[in-house]
């Protein structure tokens, strides 16, 4: 079958998933099995092989596994990242945290970075790409993703120390006022709302999804037992889903910290906090 029509085929498939952007991920996955752009190979014969596994890859699409988890990797800014099972898929709102964290990390000299519940280390290797006089520790207490965590620091050579803990026992190792910058993308996805989630996202791991007391019990463990692990003048930066703004401020607020900035993301929602100790 000529690559022109196999393509032409994919994008029916995967355009039976609502969810998918047909013509994209066609061409993302021509590029993954073939190696070659398709607008350099649309005129060539692909064997059996290759049509199968395109194939294969379209039905897997259309029943909503993920892309990113097909291909094994993913941008996040301009770093290409290892990813699948078990680990959650960097995504695009989240750089819109980042950036927002960029600036507060910049302002210090030599900041001591703690990333926690980091997954992919997909924020904490932006940090220390942008902020390279940070130093930068990637907390994790799943096995899966921390294979990914590991593997995303070798691929891209920046120096984040990884740590596999639980963050709900970490901060004990921690000594106290050492800490100047907290960043965390933790679970906030109200169990009671999984029936009503998109299927795309019933593939990632609820470990990273899901959080209790309707998705804030994350936040107010790190806003009451990391308090005291930062310098005065430290800072969290949290983001959160886009109807827990005034939760999450809220946690903040009541514990003591001076709110410095909401983030917004790329859909002008409500996607994240900078607060001040």
């Amino acid at each position: 079958m000529v690559i022109r029509d196999l393509y032409r085929q994919l994008c029916s498939v995967i355009a039976q998933n609502p969810e998918s952007d047909a013509v994209f991920e066609a061409n993302q996955l021509i590029e993954f099995v073939t190696g070659s752009k398709r607008i350099d190979i649309m005129h060539d014969e692909a064997d059996e092989t290759t049509v199968q596994k395109l194939m294969e890859y379209a039905e897997k699409r259309r029943e909503g596994y993920p892309l990113q988890y097909i291909i094994g990797r993913w941008q996040f800014f301009d770093m290409e990242l290892s990813v699948g099972e078990g680990v959650l898929v960097p995504r695009q709102d989240t750089e819109t945290v980042c950036e927002a964290a960029f600036e507060v990390v910049n302002a210090f000299e030599n900041p001591v970075v703690l990333d926690l519940c980091s997954g992919s280390g997909c924020i904490a290797l932006a940090v220390k790409k942008y902020c390279p006089c940070s130093c930068v520790t990637a907390v994790e207490k799943s096995v899966q993703a921390y294979e990914y965590l590991t593997k995303n620091i070798e691929l891209t050579k920046l120096g984040v120390t990884p740590c596999r803990a639980d963050i709900f026992e970490y901060y004990r190792e921690i000594e106290n006022e050492t800490v100047d910058i907290i960043i965390s993308n933790p679970p906030y996805i109200d169990p009671a709302v999984k029936p009503d989630m998109q299927k795309e996202v019933t593939f990632e791991p609820d470990m990273a999804l899901f959080a209790e007391e309707k998705g804030l019990v994350f936040y107010k463990f790190i806003a009451d037992s990391y308090y005291d692990k930062l310098k005065k003048g430290g800072y969290i930066v949290f983001e959160y889903g886009y109807d827990q703004k005034e939760a999450v401020r809220n946690i903040l607020i009541e514990k003591g910290y001076t709110v410095i900035r909401e983030i917004t993301d790329m859909g002008n929602n409500p996607r994240g906090i900078v607060v001040k100790k």
